[in-house]
């Protein structure tokens, strides 16, 4: 099964003796876990769907405290970093700076602890490690109404914007919508290609482009003017320099597609940004997505957004 495979992938960067717990889990719980969390002193924690399931120390998950749970060390927490790192903190000292770590098949680590003035993390109390998918197909809804314009991917957190822009990227890339597609990914932390040393992971398509930039304003503007694209994809849209590089790549004809994060229409119309680019014309269509994988997405136009029914 794909997914226990990328479950099992991920578990290198995990002490010995959380790992020896984790792999004792069942098949279902490995295919659907999403997140596996480590925090000093406290019981070992997953999110499985969208829900936190606890994990005792035979392998069996529960949604409730009690005693019996499984609880990680600090031996358990500076061994993961360790692994985390291939023994080496200098040669992720710019992920660090961010909060993450960039794992071997592009899944994520975060990281919290104690921030020194350079920068550098010690004393690490927890570890999120979120597990990198693909789910093919799970952009169909989108492509099948798809109108070859900007568009937003709007969900919660945990609701799959990502896995969402991964597989749609792929699709327009492969000429799923009629003609191939140019498309120049700007991937600021990895998460959408699971890029590591130059090699991609996951599935972009045959079309695509991966250019791997912290600045994502910079970026945009880098693969404007470099890879002449039809379409630039890229995760979270957050800051007024990032709004700024969108509308100039509207201007040149070249239509965006990203993500926000939003519990609803109504908060995404009020953030500053988000609200600045559904009124920038880049945007012609918003995709929210549900709470869980595999729910129904609802598509807006733009101008529906604003309609006082649409809340």
């Amino acid at each position: 099964m794909q997914e226990d495979k990328r479950f099992s992938d991920i578990l290198y960067a995990v002490s010995q003796r959380t790992r020896t717990v984790l792999e004792r889990l069942s098949p279902t719980v490995k295919a659907n876990t999403s997140e596996i969390r480590m925090r000093l002193g406290l019981p070992l924690a997953l999110t499985v769907g969208s829900e936190t399931v606890f994990v005792r120390e035979n392998g069996q998950t529960q949604f409730f405290l009690s005693p019996d749970l499984f609880k990680i060390s600090k031996a358990d927490l500076e061994d993961s970093f360790k692994r985390l790192c291939n023994n080496s903190v200098f040669a992720h000292e710019n992920e660090l700076k961010n909060g993450f770590i960039i794992m071997k098949n592009g899944s994520r680590a975060g990281v919290c602890g104690n921030i020194g003035e350079n920068g550098a993390f010690r004393d690490i109390s927890s570890v999120n490690i979120r597990i990198a998918r693909e789910i093919l197909g799970c952009a169909n809804q989108i492509v099948r109404n798809y109108n070859n314009c900007g568009l937003l991917i709007a969900g919660p957190p945990g609701s799959g914007k990502t896995t969402v822009l991964r597989d749609l990227v792929r699709q327009l890339s492969n000429g799923n919508t009629g003609r191939l597609r140019r498309v120049a990914v700007i991937d600021s932390r990895c998460e959408i290609s699971g890029s590591l040393f130059g090699q991609t992971v996951a599935d972009l398509g045959a079309n695509t482009d991966v250019l791997i930039t912290e600045h994502k304003a910079s970026g945009i503007e880098i693969a404007l003017r470099t890879m002449f694209p039809d379409i630039i994809a890229f995760d979270e849209i957050g800051t007024e320099s990032e709004l700024k590089s969108v509308s100039d790549s509207f201007c040149a004809g070249v239509s965006i597609i990203t993500t926000a994060h939003a519990g609803s229409i109504t908060e995404l119309k009020s953030r500053t940004v988000t609200n600045g680019l559904l009124k920038s014309g880049a945007i012609q269509q918003v995709a929210f997505l549900p709470n869980i994988h595999g729910g129904k997405i609802t598509l807006f136009s733009t101008k529906e957004l604003f309609c006082d029914a649409v809340v």
